[in-house]
């Protein structure tokens, strides 16, 4: 008799969770699909590093 069990991926929760929408966003952030003026430049670069710094934070509990 054979038994198929699907398996389906772990869902992460909690912080582990938030750590991973962060990193999605800090890429969305930090990517441009058009040229861009370079105040528009920094402040995406700038929302990309708070988000970054923002993951650190989540990681180590503070």
């Amino acid at each position: 008799m054979s038994t198929t069990t699907s398996v389906r991926p772990r869902v992460t929760t909690g912080v582990g969770r938030l750590v991973r929408r962060l990193e999605i966003e800090r890429r969305r952030w930090a990517r441009t699909d058009h040229p861009v003026v370079a105040t528009e430049q920094a402040w995406r670069a700038g929302v990309a590093e708070g988000l970054r710094l923002a993951q650190l934070a989540i990681r180590k509990g503070v």
